[in-house]
């Protein structure tokens, strides 16, 4: 829309009618009777009609009590020490997400950054190193998605969703819905698709691994995608790990879309509501979440053929069993009776959560594999014992030896029995692996 720069219409008037009117336009608030304005009557003398086919109109960023951004005052953080703390990206995506970006003023806090930057850029990233921590030499092995899990089924229904969605609102130049659809997503994508999935990463069954990370690597590749407009450097490092085809993800086609399954989204959508109530259940019980139970009696049959779904419902409850009975009043009823049996299975993965906090006060990586030494009571041998094969598949001891007496060990306590461990990584000595833990 340069009508004065391109001497309009005594010279490039070919050129200039081609290209006009622009596709977008973007300034702040104050412009409307100024720039926009200017354009705007000049294109309908003109033509007419208006100079612009989209626009984006911003407001006034304020500083975080509200007034005006002042230097003398000094009421504003440096933007570029926000961004050696958080980032570009998390600026960006911030910002997009603001009311700003709607014409509206908004004050600038750093707290709400450093929100963006956990919630999202965050999120991620921890998100994508964990699949990465787990692809190992399985990179060529996991570009075909087939025989999917519900799990699985749903969180490429989500994204599916998400494409549409955001491809809708950045038709409409809305970066407010956009940033407000992606972070919904990733938080789904890390708290509930990843996380349900963890001990999928690690198993033992070849082709359920090479599954999730198939389906973990089209979710990244795709998200990498659509998180470019908007944070373009996470989006690069997503598209660069994953193997994307193209040198750039800013070179990529925009992602296509189907319909997505929008009744795996429902279901799976409900199963997390039931498992949100039996967990508050849990906690006015004052059972926590580690100690299995044995049963869960939910007031709806919508799922009495769908076995796999209230297997995900039994797993993140820590249930073993999922009963119906249409004719209860409460939506879910657990059974609160702890056998000694439930007791010790409890136990058990209390120990193993205390080996793996250790491991992680010690500095060690997921593949080290580690000797357990134990200071403990007769007691605490016989549930050492019980656990010694969980502690091998999750927290990599290899062997488990007792003491009779341990001073330099990290101290802990499951019920009423106490412990004194140390961790060895095989390899190195017992002294050197207790300095590591002391030094932590």
């Amino acid at each position: 829309m340069p009508f004065a720069s391109e001497h309009y219409p005594h010279e490039n008037k070919e050129v200039v009618e081609r290209r006009y009117p622009g596709d977008f336009i973007t300034e702040y608030i104050a412009q409307t009777r100024t720039w926009f304005y200017y354009m705007h009557a000049m294109g309908v003398l003109l033509f007419d009609n208006p100079s612009f086919k989209n626009c984006v109109t911003t407001g006034t960023l304020l500083a975080f009590d509200g007034a005006k951004i002042s230097k003398s005052k000094k009421n504003f953080t440096d933007p570029y020490v926000n961004i050696d703390l958080y980032g570009a990206d998390a600026m960006r995506f911030y910002m997009m997400g603001s009311v700003v970006m709607s014409a509206e003023d908004s004050a600038f806090k750093d707290e709400e950054l450093r929100e963006a930057h956990n919630r999202f850029i965050n999120m991620i990233w921890n998100s994508y190193k964990f699949y990465e921590m787990n692809i190992g030499t399985n990179t060529e092995k996991v570009r075909d998605v087939q025989n999917l899990t519900k799990l699985d089924t749903w969180v490429l229904a989500r994204l599916g969703e998400t494409v549409q969605s955001v491809t809708r609102h950045m038709d409409a130049y809305d970066t407010i819905r956009s940033a407000r659809v992606l972070r919904d997503f990733v938080t789904d994508l890390s708290t509930w698709y990843i996380r349900r999935s963890r001990d999928r990463f690690k198993s033992e069954d070849a082709e359920d691994r090479l599954r999730v990370l198939a389906v973990s690597r089209e979710v990244f590749l795709t998200l990498a995608k659509i998180v470019a407009p908007i944070t373009p450097y996470i989006a690069e490092s997503l598209y660069k790990g994953v193997g994307g085809e193209k040198e750039s993800v800013h070179l990529e086609e925009w992602p296509s879309y189907s319909e997505p399954d929008k009744k795996i989204i429902d279901d799976m959508s409900e199963i997390r509501r039931l498992a949100s109530l039996a967990l508050e259940a849990r906690q006015k019980a004052g059972i926590k979440v580690r100690q299995p139970l044995a049963k869960i009696t939910l007031a709806t049959n919508r799922f009495e053929s769908e076995s796999a779904l209230l297997e995900i419902l039994c797993d993140e409850i820590n249930v073993k069993v999922c009963a119906v009975d249409a004719s209860q009043e409460d939506e879910v009823v657990l059974d609160t009776e702890l056998t000694d049996d439930l007791r010790q299975e409890g136990a058990v993965r209390d120990i193993v959560r205390a080996i793996q906090d250790m491991r992680k006060k010690t500095g060690l990586s997921p593949e080290d594999k580690v000797t357990l030494t134990v200071e403990t009571s007769v007691e605490g041998k016989q549930l050492l014992e019980v656990a010694e094969s969980e502690l091998t598949r999750v927290a990599g001891v290899e062997t488990v030896s007792f003491a009779t007496s341990l001073d330099e060990g990290i101290p802990f306590t499951v019920d009423t029995v106490t412990f004194t461990a140390s961790l060895t990584k095989i390899g190195i000595t017992q002294t050197d692996a207790v300095r590591g833990a002391q030094a932590k």
